[in-house]
């Protein structure tokens, strides 16, 4: 096991230093279309999966619950996505896309798009594929850590 004494030299990081700028940078460039960073990732679950409940987001986005609420709140306001009653049990609500919302895909992509065509002219193909392979590899073991 590699021991730090400066955190600086950590993984770990580096991993939160470039979640926390990519994020500040979507959230930069998603303002002019009238969303947020977080607010994407519901919409970009809606825009994947169709029609879901609040917690099949919730086990894709891994939000807290509550966290979810608000995005979803924000985004019903914003006309965005609209909450209805399941035909299959009155109990849940089902979250679905409005025009408006499905509207916002192909703007909301390019920025995503943007950011990865910034990584493509700073990493070579093999090292995006060594990057990537090793996340993945991380994101596992996180998800087994206990």
């Amino acid at each position: 096991m590699i021991v730090h004494e400066n955190y600086s030299k950590s993984i770990g990081f580096y991993i939160q230093e470039i979640a926390k700028k990519s994020t500040m940078k979507f959230n930069q460039d998603f303002e002019s279309i009238g969303i947020t960073y977080s607010q994407f990732r519901v919409l970009n679950c809606l825009w994947k999966k169709g029609e879901s409940t609040q917690k099949q987001i919730h086990e894709i986005i891994a939000v807290k619950p509550s966290t979810l609420t608000g995005i979803i709140d924000i985004l019903v306001k914003k006309g965005f996505v609209e909450r209805r009653i399941s035909s299959e049990d009155e109990r849940f609500k089902k979250i679905s896309l409005t025009h408006e919302g499905i509207e916002l895909k192909e703007k909301s992509w390019e920025t995503i798009n943007y950011f990865d065509s910034i990584v493509g002219e700073t990493l070579s193909e093999e090292e995006i594929n060594t990057v990537l392979s090793a996340l993945k590899k991380l994101s596992v073991r996180i998800d087994e850590w206990k």
